[in-house]
């Protein structure tokens, strides 16, 4: 029995082949380049306008939310140009007693003379006991000389003692003779500090400023970045296109805060973005 030898070629690519594979792998890359290039590059702006804009968007909606718990006729504009604002938060409100029960019991809120007290009507916000710590008590603030929070020798605003107050009475840490009565009986509970939103160093801050004993007096300018206690809101702001503009209210309609907010792609990126928001928050300024 004879036996046979296979002998197998073994076979491939030659360099030639190789050279010309690569070669034409190349042209094609190319080619298909051409093409997505458009689509991934309308992609990567995409997603930096939506990334723009979700930061603008919530950035707007924190102050909007903000400036609609400001005590009533206390928003104001602070240095030139519509930079910054300023205006005081409240904790809540409701409505003070008027007159005593039927069998005579009941603290009402006397206007005509120095009062410790008062019974809450229809609370609306207000804290627990123990929960007004630092806090005033404000009755009817028109944002006018006579009727303005900021000055507490208009004596619209007094002190409350927190120990001895809860939801459903005030207790005041002195007694006090509020000048004005509200046509609604309103009262409004606000802390002794107020909020100040600004723009500086390309980025919209919040911060704020104690009431002190005498008059809270406007700044001339806005503060600048450093300011103490300030938090950033968000970054990438143009501070020259962005701003505040504030309407006060007149008879016929409500005050009007209007926002404009400019936000820029930082040139790290290589993305050249702006996108502008605006937005107007009507504020109810019925004291």
């Amino acid at each position: 029995m004879r036996a046979f030898t296979r002998i197998c070629a073994q076979r491939g690519f030659t360099l030639v082949e190789a050279v010309v594979v690569i070669v034409i792998t190349g042209i094609i890359a190319a080619g298909v380049a051409v093409f997505i290039r458009a689509p991934v590059e309308g992609y990567v702006d995409s997603v930096a306008r939506a990334e723009l804009t979700d930061a603008a968007d919530t950035a707007l909606r924190r102050l909007s939310r903000d400036v609609n718990s400001a005590l009533p006729n206390s928003l104001r504009q602070v240095g030139p140009g519509n930079a910054c604002i300023e205006f005081l938060p409240t904790l809540g409100g409701g409505r003070y007693r008027v007159a005593p029960r039927s069998d005579g019991t009941g603290d009402i809120l006397d206007f005509t003379q120095n009062d410790p007290s008062f019974d809450v009507l229809a609370q609306n916000g207000l804290p627990p006991t123990g929960g007004f710590g630092n806090s005033s008590v404000v009755v009817y603030n028109l944002g006018i000389p006579g009727a303005n929070a900021y000055d507490p020798n208009d004596r619209n605003r007094a002190a409350i003692n927190a120990g001895a107050s809860n939801a459903g009475l005030i207790t005041l840490a002195a007694a006090n003779q509020f000048p004005f009565r509200s046509p609604g009986n309103r009262f409004q509970v606000i802390q002794n500090a107020s909020v100040v939103y600004y723009c500086a160093g390309n980025a919209i801050w919040r911060a704020s400023r104690a009431l002190p004993a005498g008059v809270l007096a406007a700044p001339a300018a806005c503060p600048q970045a450093d300011f103490a206690g300030a938090t950033m809101l968000v970054g990438n702001v143009d501070c020259a296109q962005s701003s505040f503009a504030y309407n006060a209210a007149v008879s016929q309609r409500n005050g009007i805060l209007a926002l404009t907010l400019v936000l820029t792609q930082p040139a790290s990126r290589g993305i050249n973005e702006t996108i502008s928001l605006y937005q107007e928050v009507q504020l109810d300024n019925t004291p």
